[in-house]
């Protein structure tokens, strides 16, 4: 078993923007107009200005209340995300458990829920949340790739493989899920597959995959 959190020994070339993901979980939980004077507005405000604490306090008082300001899905969820800035990762949990109880067709809970199991080393749990996800909607990709490192780090190299195929179907230049496969192709001693797949995940700009292409196959792209 191992002692730390499992963090993706690959760095992605490309990460969803943190602005982008907000408007998106944002249209997807549905928000309506925000009333400035209400709780759910000041705790907007409050995270503007990164006063997570304050934050807190007027999401929880907006969830007693049940103001309509926006979804109570949407409220939870962003208390969760509050509760993960100020470290308490085990009520950031209980919160996107919550929100998806509330939108049970919400992928965006579950997948956070996935990534705070995995930072807290619960691994069998994260698997759980990205099941529960994919459930949901089997082509997400974002989801499918953090199923797959969590599979990769628990040694579970087949079904991580059958998970960076889906992705390589659906977003045939995906780097990422490139590389990732030409480690596993090197495990399974397919070192002319893993080379190819290396060589072509560089040409696409993954600069992790270049190093390895020199390191592991002798050659540059």
């Amino acid at each position: 078993m191992m002692a730390q959190p499992f963090i993706s020994r690959i760095k992605m070339k490309s990460v969803i923007p943190l602005l982008l993901s907000f408007a998106l979980i944002l249209f997807s939980c549905g928000t309506k107009q925000t009333n400035a004077t209400g709780n759910y507005g000041k705790a907007i405000v409050a995270i503007d200005s990164s006063n997570y604490a304050v934050a807190l306090e007027h999401l929880t008082a907006a969830i007693e209340a049940k103001e309509s300001d926006t979804t109570l899905a949407y409220l939870f969820f962003l208390r969760g995300e509050m509760h993960e800035k100020t470290g308490s990762l085990d009520l950031a949990v209980l919160d996107y458990a919550e929100a998806a109880k509330q939108n049970p067709t919400d992928v965006a809970a579950h997948l956070k829920a996935g990534n705070v199991f995995n930072l807290l080393g619960k691994y069998a749990d994260a698997l759980n949340s990205y099941n529960s996800a994919l459930r949901i909607k089997p082509d997400n990709i974002d989801v499918l790739l953090k199923r797959a490192d969590i599979l990769t780090a628990t040694d579970k190299d087949s079904l991580a493989f059958a998970d960076f195929e889906k992705v390589i179907s659906l977003e045939p230049e995906n780097d990422y899920a490139i590389m990732s496969r030409a480690l596993i192709y090197q495990r399974f001693n397919q070192q002319d597959k893993c080379c190819a797949d290396l060589e072509k995940a560089a040409l696409l700009g993954n600069e992790t995959a270049e190093e390895f292409l020199h390191s592991m196959c002798g050659k540059q792209k």
